[in-house]
């Protein structure tokens, strides 16, 4: 998961829930197809085709690969006068299936992520804040999030950790609020294990070219080939893989999400 900045004042969710205050999400996509996909698109664009959660590319994949999820759940009406949970932009972020339509290569409930994992868990309440980050709350850099080049896991970065106070918190530590994350979102599946291990084959591949012409530039090279356009997938493991480099580079270009 990395951090995630919202376009504000664009989205076609906002006005209406100012004069459709007690209606539904499901109820703007019906009455509102031609905005629902627009937003869909305005989510992908913030998000620069990643899923919110885990990090796959889905800007390029068909409609219906992509969901929106709501990250408090929309079904929380318990306060609908003041906080209409399904129709709030800030609680709206594009992510993928969740391993939902790959059963047969990967089994479920084993391989599900992302949304799909968090609704699959049944014990996490509809104000989730605090069980598990929010995209938009946590800091650019240094990433909370760290690649285990060993075991292919993702894990909490302690350094990162202790210099991150976040708005809500329902452990004991921030490491322990980053673990949970990574538990609830299934973020360690076998099925996103093997992309992460298609990520590191890749960079290793690159590392064995610059070596054999001795490119000392390379890994910085890399880090502007990866960073300098749109964001790559698996942005987190890349990241963590390129280590100094890559947030020099981020620090080039200002990197906020």
């Amino acid at each position: 998961m990395k951090k995630i900045n919202k376009t504000q004042g664009q989205d076609k969710l906002t006005p209406y829930a100012l004069v459709n205050q007690m209606n539904s999400w499901k109820s703007f996509k019906g009455n509102k197809p031609d905005d629902a996909r627009a937003d869909k698109n305005l989510m992908l664009q913030d998000q620069e085709g990643l899923c919110a959660y885990c990090e796959a590319n889905i800007g390029d994949l068909d409609p219906y690969q992509q969901s929106v999820e709501h990250f408090h759940d929309k079904s929380d009406d318990s306060n609908l006068l003041n906080h209409n949970w399904g129709l709030d932009w800030q609680n709206v972020f594009a992510v993928c299936k969740g391993g939902e339509t790959e059963g047969a290569t990967y089994p479920t409930p084993d391989n599900l992520s992302c949304d799909r994992h968090k609704e699959y868990r049944k014990d996490i309440p509809a104000a989730c804040e605090g069980y598990l980050l929010n995209p938009l709350d946590i800091i650019a850099s240094p990433a909370l999030f760290e690649f285990n080049k060993a075991t292919l896991h993702l894990k909490p970065n302690l350094v990162a950790c202790q210099s991150f106070t976040p708005i809500h918190n329902h452990h004991s530590t921030v490491e322990e609020l980053v673990q949970n994350t990574i538990d609830i979102l299934n973020l360690n599946c076998q099925r996103l294990i093997d992309s992460r291990q298609q990520v590191l084959n890749a960079y290793n591949k690159e590392i064995e070219k610059m070596r054999l012409v001795n490119n000392q530039n390379g890994p910085a090279q890399l880090a502007q080939h990866w960073f300098g356009n749109k964001w790559p997938s698996f942005f987190t493991t890349r990241r963590s893989l390129l280590g100094q480099h890559a947030e020099d580079y981020l620090q080039i270009i200002q990197y906020n999400g």
